[in-house]
């Protein structure tokens, strides 16, 4: 038996047997950061539940490999799986009930959908007018519709996520449609566009968003990336990066062109207290709705006033490439491990 805290980390099944992938240095860094504080962490995934236990990974350094060991079940599951449709495996749905049913903590419960998610926080009268006008996509006519009082749009995914699948779509005076994405921008008609939509866009698979007119650094559009956690009984920010697009972009995302850019430089054009009022807002929501919610991001537009608006929360954050933040946010993440491990204990 253990007595120290165990932690188990869930990540994905590797391509390979008795192989696993994900954000590996995260897994190594908060198992270096949880045994410096007397504590246990191990990399597991649904391969490796049984009935009496599990059998998961350790990393040990001095031989730079990961080894098998048998472990009980954890006193806490912090969730990594990289795909949504490794959470709906029975394997993973019998794991969280049963966490649910013993009352210890399955930190965050799954990937978000973009409509549902967006339903929830928009029932929250504090949050409706931080939001971009929504709608979800179920037949053409209704971005014919749309383009009357929203002539730039965005169309998304609801399940996509580091800005894959996005696309603006702009109503021009000549009785046309730009097409945008991130490879290429195409005019059509409104006959070519409806049947652009028609053969593209999946039925409740997308949400259409109004575009928001946002502030610009150095002529470019960008945008904040917050990596909020849950401490103390409030979420709030831990660390805020800043991404620009390249000129006449789409999307903000580094793999898509986009650049880092240092928070100082935007720092004096919104407020910190504000983006911490949304950010605990946003937390409490989500986890009175959906489920314990430790850690998110959000991705947040200013406009050239400083207001900020939200356009998306991830449940599952990237790693920051700001590595202040992201040494912050493994420190301040076993810190609330070992907090709500005491609790339930």
């Amino acid at each position: 038996m253990y007595n120290y805290p165990l932690v188990g980390i869930l990540a994905s099944n590797g391509r390979k047997a008795d192989t696993f992938r994900g954000d590996i240095a995260v897994f190594k860094s908060i198992q270096k950061e949880m045994k410096a504080r007397g504590a246990r962490s191990f990399v597991f995934t649904t391969a490796g539940i049984h009935s009496t236990g599990i059998t998961g990974y350790v990393y040990y350094e001095d031989y730079n490999r990961w080894g098998k060991i048998s472990f009980p079940f954890p006193d806490l599951i912090y969730n990594k799986i990289s795909t949504r449709s490794e959470e709906t495996s029975s394997e993973f749905q019998n794991l969280y009930e049963l966490y649910k049913q013993k009352e210890k903590p399955f930190f965050n419960p799954g990937f978000f959908n973009k409509w549902d998610c967006h339903i929830l926080l928009s029932q929250e009268k504090t949050l409706q007018s931080l939001l971009p006008n929504t709608w979800l996509y179920t037949k053409e006519l209704d971005l014919v519709n749309l383009f009357h009082t929203h002539p730039s749009l965005y169309v998304k995914p609801v399940n996509g996520y580091k800005g894959s699948g996005i696309v603006k779509i702009k109503k021009t005076d000549h009785h046309n449609v730009i097409v945008q994405t991130k490879k290429e921008k195409i005019t059509l008609s409104n006959s070519e566009f409806l049947n652009w939509a028609e053969h593209t866009l999946k039925r409740n698979s997308y949400i259409i968003q109004e575009e928001i007119e946002t502030d610009k650094f150095e002529g470019c559009k960008y945008d904040l990336r917050v990596l909020s956690m849950y401490r103390q009984g409030v979420y709030s920010s831990v660390g805020i990066g800043v991404r620009k697009a390249a000129n006449d972009s789409i999307v903000t995302h580094v793999p898509n062109g986009g650049e880092i850019v240092s928070f100082h430089h935007v720092q004096d054009r919104c407020s910190i207290k504000q983006i911490d009022l949304l950010a605990n807002h946003i937390g409490s929501t989500l986890s009175k709705n959906v489920g314990f919610i430790g850690e998110f991001s959000m991705d947040i537009g200013l406009t050239p006033s400083g207001s900020p608006y939200l356009f998306e929360v991830n449940s599952k954050p990237m790693i920051f490439d700001e590595n202040a933040i992201q040494h912050k946010r493994i420190h301040q993440l076993v810190e609330l491990f070992l907090t709500l491990i005491k609790k339930t204990r």
